[in-house]
C-alpha cells in the first residue's frame, strides 16, 4: 500500500481544459506500509514545474521559487517513482481523486501514463470519514479528531502523508475500512 501526497501549482481545471492548464506537480511525498500498516519504504521529492509558482501556491504550501530552481523537471522522477509504485495493491491519499488527477496529467505530459504501474485498488481517506461523519473533512480536522494533537506542517506532502498515515490507522483500528 502507497499513501501519498502532492503539492501543486494549483487546483484540477475541468477535464475538458488543455493538459497545459492542469496543474503540475511541486512535491511529492509517499510512504509505503505493509498489511499491518508499519511503513517499509518512503519516497519524496520537489520538482521544478518550469514556471514560477503563483503567490496563493506559494502563501498555501510555504514552497517558493527558490526552493524548485535546482530541482529537475518530473520527468527525472520517473524512474525513482515507478518503482516506488511497483506491485503495490493500493493507493491511499486524503482526496485522492485530485492527487492521483494530477500525477495522471504529469505522467501524460512525460508520455508515461500507461506505462506507470498504478495500484489496481484505491482508497480516499475523505470518502471513507464521510462514511463515518456525514460530511467530508479536511485532513487537519481528521488528524486531530484521531490523535488529538494539532496538524503540524499542514501542506507540505510528506507532513500530510503522515497525518493521513496516522488517520488511515485510526479507520484500521476502528474497523472502517474493509480487507
Amino acid at each position: 500500500m502507497i499513501v501519498m501526497d502532492l503539492e501543486t501549482t494549483g487546483l484540477l481545471m475541468p477535464a475538458a481544459s488543455h493538459i497545459d492548464e492542469q496543474p503540475h506537480i511541486i512535491e511529492f511525498a509517499g510512504i509505503k506500509l505493509d498489511d499491518d500498516f508499519k511503513a517499509i519504504g518512503h519516497l519524496e521529492f520537489m520538482v521544478n514545474p518550469g514556471f514560477q509558482l503563483p503567490q496563493k501556491i506559494i502563501k498555501i504550501t510555504n514552497i517558493n521559487d527558490d526552493d524548485l530552481k535546482d530541482k529537475p523537471p518530473f520527468i527525472s522522477y520517473f524512474d525513482k517513482l515507478a518503482e516506488f509504485f511497483l506491485g503495490e495493491k493500493t493507493l491511499v491519499a486524503h482526496n485522492l481523486p485530485f492527487d492521483k488527477g494530477i500525477l495522471k496529467y504529469n505522467l501524460d505530459r512525460i508520455d508515461k501514463t500507461t506505462n506507470f504501474p498504478w495500484p489496481i485498488k484505491d482508497l480516499c481517506t475523505i470518502e471513507v470519514g464521510q462514511q463515518i461523519w456525514g460530511k467530508k473533512r479536511k485532513l487537519s480536522d481528521l488528524y486531530q479528531e484521531v490523535t488529538g494533537q494539532e496538524h503540524k506542517g499542514a501542506h507540505r506532502a510528506m507532513a500530510d502523508v503522515k497525518a493521513t498515515v496516522e488517520v488511515l490507522r485510526w479507520y484500521k483500528a476502528k474497523g472502517h475500512l474493509d480487507d
